[in-house]
């Protein structure tokens, strides 16, 4: 398994639409944003994880810098 961090999402990204937008690259483990408790509106940021090494390089190889909304997208390897 494979996780990502995902940053550049928009206030208003939820873990359904962000599992949504990973899904096509392969099979995820879990997708997951982090929100803001008191608004409950997204951070800015999320974490994806792929059942496949390979799936997830094709993810990040494919989304990195792709816009979305007012920004792009960034995604790296999760450490």
């Amino acid at each position: 398994m494979r996780t990502l961090y995902v940053g550049g999402l928009p206030a208003h990204m939820d873990s359904e639409a962000l599992g949504t937008l990973f899904r096509e690259f392969g099979d995820l483990a879990a997708a997951r944003v982090v929100m803001r408790p008191s608004t409950n509106t997204c951070r800015g940021f999320g974490y994806v994880t792929f059942v496949s090494e390979a799936a997830a390089r094709l993810a990040k190889q494919a989304l990195d810098g792709r816009p979305l909304g007012v920004s792009r997208l960034r995604v790296d390897e999760a450490t």
